[in-house]
């Protein structure tokens, strides 16, 4: 929050940045000039200095502040011992407040005044002290938009003289946007760097994250000692390093608050404690957990208890968990003033929306956090749009709202994407600090791409634009939005001209956008090429490493390990260093490098002009029958034989549901020496042991490549949304299971169809729909309307998108693609398709 009482600056040779306010009020403080043509830097002046109260982080920063002053002003600013300093001479002097036991809401708490002794910058804190430094550099004109030197901003200014009066503390006293899956080495630099140049900050460092494993590894003893500690689930203790805890028994309370007082002890720093719960279920079912209530109030009184404990040996300490998963909804117990409860944004239990959630722990007492998911890689593999941190309209409207119901801390966990989520990720760390930042987004963006771009800046915009999440129809033709993609880029690459930090940042996203264009390429492909094409995407990714604009390093990881398709190779493996990997290149990209890349994109990519506008769905899925009130009869369908990868989705609507497929694999018997067939069933959202989206909840190889059907049976324990994966050797499987058994596929352009030989299938047209749109490339077939007459032909040569329009009254219900051979994509209404209408699955905002 800025409380400004006054903020002028004149900077002669540099507009002046908006986000300078001016406030009219009786007695401005008086002009200092910094620097100037006829005017040597003012000494920068450490006052007192001390050890800093032992904090590692200010000395450097200062030294960036006298480096980056210094290239703005083309004049070598020095740090000047007090003593040194003639009487009366203007200093900028640099000022950590003295005060005793500052409270967490004063830690970043700081003031930069002028007066007729020079400009004072004076934080409660080191840390304070240090935003001060970067805000004075902000107002100034400096930018560090994404990490490393190419996204820096150094203005050249001939004369910086300012009027300032400024009071800043930040909205919310925790700013967290962090990568999973790690860093790369370049990374332990430019991240904290990218950090500390945007104020994104802890003023109070609150640990949350799942908690019951590291108390069980730390009490072992206790634990060996008394099994009773552990949940109690089907009967038996589950005794494992990852179990819930018996929370019911007051000896494992008191084993737990042992632990945390332990942990201060050892750590009299930390200024929290987490007790959250271990991921996924497992809740503790005997009588005593029983009476206290569900999980929420379970994890809750003993977060509260350790609480107690904790500040009657340690006053002011805190203890952090999520409301999350299964202890996602508001309890019934009334929580403790030293325990802060994050809201998670995914992963809710109890059909609670996220306001409700909030809302809920607020009238328990609770202070309150938010655990987001601006991106995680293995949702959205670093493509455009499809992360929340790529969306400004989910940024803008969700940090103010999330304070306004009483958040104060704010954990996002994010990827080194500065491709796609750059933009949002800098927009970020505005509002989190201030959140009437939110209403200057327009401000905010065009000082990135007037600064960023210069002479480029209107061809970027249109990029820029195509690539934001809350634009979602750019990506839904991904032919079409890598042709506009490159052309912008190209047209930015002109305008550049010779301005070579312009050229860099443009050429920079060259090369993410051909990662974007070598994912689709991938995912898209089959068999050998498949092959071919992720070889190509690791190789490219892992060279542009140090662009951050994709998370290398989770692609490297994480991409095989999830797509049985491919291989790394031995000796291509992700640990195995560059000298003797052969997939392993740090050859920086020529300029002619990039220009075979944009010259390629724009000859293989070619714009699309659609007479239909193509519409996103979620994959919250619920059956047909909670959107339409009756189901048709109609003639079954089938789509029963597959090669390669296929994948179904279906909705559990009670616990305990359970599935079965009859599966007969090997039917080509040239090919039965490809291994058996691989089945994988995933849950989609909900709890999970590595705090992802998706959770393998069973497998199965038990069906060798013979030509004999076997039945594979499934429970899913929970419901919600389930992904099946069927994969073979390519020796063709046919998957079959009972009639009525809800199961149908996406049909995207993303998504491949490995059907083999002709397939009929329904799927629904929502009311309203005037053009139906899809894509074609199939050898034969036709898509058919409710009342069974042929609306088009589905043949093409090379692939084409299709539209038809829908007569009156066949909306709002089933179609129908016929003796399809090759693949269809639905563009514009539900990509979901199954044999029937009851085993029909729809997005659930259908049912609204």
């Amino acid at each position: 929050m800025s409380l400004h009482r006054f903020a002028f600056a004149v900077l002669v040779g540099f507009a002046v940045p908006s986000s300078l306010s001016v406030s009219a009020i009786a007695a401005p403080p008086p002009t200092v000039l910094f620097a100037g043509k006829d005017s040597p830097p003012l000494p920068i002046v450490i006052e007192s200095p001390g050890d800093w109260h032992g904090d590692e982080t200010l000395a450097p920063a200062v030294e960036d502040f006298r480096t980056l002053l210094s290239r703005m002003a083309g004049a070598e600013f020095e740090i000047s011992p007090p003593e040194t300093v003639a009487d009366g001479r203007r200093i900028i002097r640099l000022k950590v407040s003295e005060k005793p036991d500052i409270p967490a809401s004063d830690r970043e708490h700081y003031r930069i005044v002028t007066s007729d002794a020079g400009i004072e910058l004076r934080g409660d804190t080191p840390l304070a002290l240090r935003h001060a430094l970067y805000d004075l550099l902000h107002r100034l004109g400096f930018r560090q938009y994404f990490p490393g030197r190419t996204w820096e901003i150094v203005p050249k200014l001939p004369k910086i003289a300012v009027a300032l009066d400024i009071d800043e503390r930040p909205d919310y006293a925790s700013r967290r946007i962090w990568y999973g899956y790690g860093l790369w080495e370049h990374n332990r630099e430019n991240y904290p760097a990218w950090c500390a140049r945007n104020r994104m900050a802890e003023g109070l460092k609150l640990n949350t994250g799942h908690a019951y494993g590291g108390i069980i590894s730390r009490r072992k003893a206790d634990f060996d000692a008394h099994p009773e500690f552990y949940a109690l689930v089907d009967g038996k203790r589950d005794i494992r390093g990852q179990a819930k805890l018996c929370i019911g028994n007051p000896a494992l309370r008191d084993t737990v608050k042992a632990y945390a007082l332990d942990f201060f002890a050892e750590n009299p720093g930390a200024d929290s404690v987490s007790m959250d719960p271990s991921d996924g279920g497992g809740w503790c079912e005997c009588d005593a957990c029983a009476a206290i209530g569900p999980p929420s109030d379970r994890a809750l009184l003993l977060a509260n208890e350790v609480a107690e404990a904790v500040n009657a040996r340690f006053p002011g300490k805190v203890v952090g968990m999520y409301a999350y998963s299964f202890h996602s909804p508001p309890p019934a117990l009334t929580v403790h003033p030293r325990v802060i409860v994050s809201a998670a944004t995914g992963f809710i239990r109890g059909g609670l929306s996220i306001d409700a959630i909030m809302t809920g722990w607020r009238a328990k007492g609770a202070t309150l956090g938010v655990r987001e998911y601006y991106s995680v890689h293995t949702w959205d593999r670093d493509l455009p749009g499809a992360a929340r941190g790529a969306n400004l309209d989910y940024l803008a409207t969700t940090i103010p709202d999330f304070h306004a119901k009483g958040a104060r801390y704010l954990s996002a966990e994010s990827s080194d994407n500065w491709g796609c989520n750059g933009l949002g990720y800098y927009f970020a760390s505005r509002v989190l600090w201030d959140t009437g930042e939110a209403a200057r987004r327009d401000e905010i963006v065009a000082d990135f791409l007037a600064q960023a771009f210069g002479p480029a800046r209107e061809p970027m915009e249109k990029f820029y634009t195509l690539i934001e999440g809350s634009n979602k129809n750019a990506r839904l033709v991904y032919d079409d939005l890598l042709a506009r993609m490159f052309r912008r880029l190209g047209e930015a690459r002109e305008l550049a001209g010779g301005d070579e930090a312009i050229r860099r940042r443009v050429d920079e996203l060259v090369l993410y956008t051909r990662y974007v264009e070598l994912f689709d390429r991938y995912r898209n492909a089959r068999e050998d090429a498949r092959q071919r094409a992720f070889e190509d995407l690791i190789r490219h990714g892992y060279r542009m490493r140090g662009t951050s604009l994709i998370h290398a390093y989770a692609l490297y990881r994480d991409l095989a390990a999830r797509d049985k398709s491919v291989v790394i190779p031995e000796g291509a493996g992700f640990r195995v260093p560059e000298p003797v990997n052969p997939w392993k290149s740090s050859e920086p990209f020529s300029g002619d490098d990039i220009e075979a890349m944009l010259g390629s994109g724009i000859a293989n990519h070619q714009p699309v002009q659609l007479d239909f506008e193509p519409r996103e769905f979620t994959e919250n899925l619920v059956p047909a029958t909670c959107v339409l009130e009756s189901l048709p009869e109609s003639a079954p369908g089938g789509a029963e034989r597959m090669r390669g990868n296929r994948s179904f989705h279906t909705v559990a609507e009670l616990p305990g549901e359970e599935y079965e497929l009859r599966v007969t694999g090997g039917l080509i018997e040239h090919y039965r020496d490809r291994g058996n067939v691989r089945i994988a069933v995933w849950k989609i959202g909900g709890a999970s042991d590595t705090g992802e989206r998706e959770t393998l909840i069973f497998e199965d190889q038990s069906v060798p490549p013979d030509g004999v059907e076997r039945a594979v049976k499934w429970t899913a324990r929970d419901p919600g949304v389930y992904r099946v994966d069927v994969a073979d050797g390519h020796d063709l499987t046919r998957v079959v299971w009972p009639e009525g058994q809800r199961m149908s596929w996406r049909a995207t352009l993303e998504d491949r169809k490995d059907f083999s030989g002709r397939w009929s299938l329904w799927f629904f047209v929502p009311k309203g729909t005037r053009t139906l749109g899809l894509y074609s490339a199939a050898q034969g077939g036709q898509l058919l309307r409710p009342d069974g007459k042929p609306a088009l032909d589905l043949k093409t040569e090379s692939g084409a998108f299709l539209s038809t329009p829908v007569p009156e009254g066949m909306d709002n219900t089933l179609w129908r693609i016929h003796s399809a051979a090759g693949k269809v994509a639905l563009l514009n209404v539900p990509p979901w398709l199954a044999r029937s209408p009851a085993e029909l699955c729809l997005p659930a905002e259908l049912a609204e």
